[in-house]
């Protein structure tokens, strides 16, 4: 099976100021966030990345769906080369793979409905204002909010609620793959466990992958195909969740079960 998206030795790096707060200037050093990551995404795929915080995992993610610049390295994507796309062919990637973050408040524009900014991305590929009006509130159903919701503005809803708009808008285009930035960790248990069988079965009705990012081993482990350990920006140890988890064969692999599990 070909891979539906491949990522191959990415390094994303940034700038640093050193030195002592006397100084009048500070050098700058580059450091690598991400070095040399190397990894497939399938067809059907839940890929987990885990790691502690700083491991370089959201910065992977945030490369992949176009949002930061690569340092060098190649993303491929269905079978296209997207390292280098910009303004109008970049927006024909966010066509294929979009993104869920982890404060979905922080990802909407306050000042829009929630309504508005689903119908955002179908407005702009030439829908009439009825017929997005007539999307957004399938997709709000589909993500188990009434239609109402498409009036309310992020402010008026919780948390839970605007993270099910969040992913309303991320299908909104149809994508072939979502990357989730630890998209359930700002929510209690309860609402996770709703957000999590939401998820299942979005992905079993629009046929999606997904690239799942998230610290919760526990969780990771159970809703997971396969794992990726990062540490220091590199991958350390990937397989199958039982054998990841279950039988580690790295010390930092282990040492992070142990502090979690």
């Amino acid at each position: 099976m070909n891979p539906l998206l491949e990522v191959k030795n990415l390094t994303v790096q940034f700038e640093k100021r050193e030195g002592t707060r006397f100084s009048e200037k500070k050098e700058r050093k580059k450091f690598a966030a991400v070095d040399s990551v190397n990894f497939c995404l399938y067809p059907d795929e839940i890929l987990g990345i885990v790691g502690e915080s700083g491991s370089g995992k959201s910065t992977v993610a945030r490369a992949v769906a176009g949002l930061i610049p690569i340092s060098s390295g190649s993303i491929v994507l269905d079978g296209e080369e997207i390292t280098d796309k910009k303004g109008r062919d970049l927006r024909m990637i966010y066509k294929k793979i979009q993104m869920v973050f982890q404060s979905p408040a922080d990802s909407f524009d306050p000042r829009k409905t929630l309504g508005y900014s689903i119908g955002e991305s179908l407005k702009n590929n030439g829908m009439t204002r009825k017929e997005v009006r007539t999307e957004v509130k399938k997709l709000l159903q589909s993500c188990e909010l009434p239609e109402e919701f498409a009036a309310k503005y992020p402010r008026e809803v919780s948390g839970g609620q605007c993270q099910r708009a969040a992913i309303a808008r991320a299908l909104a285009i149809r994508p072939k793959i979502i990357v989730f930035d630890e998209a359930t960790s700002a929510l209690d248990i309860t609402v996770q466990k709703k957000i999590m069988e939401l998820l299942s079965g979005v992905k079993k009705t629009n046929g999606l992958s997904y690239l799942f990012i998230c610290h919760d081993l526990a969780l990771v482990h159970k809703f997971c195909s396969r794992i990726l350990v990062m540490h220091d920006g590199k991958i350390v140890e990937e397989g199958e969740p039982d054998a990841v988890i279950g039988n580690p064969r790295k010390e930092y692999t282990r040492q992070l079960i142990d502090a979690v599990l």
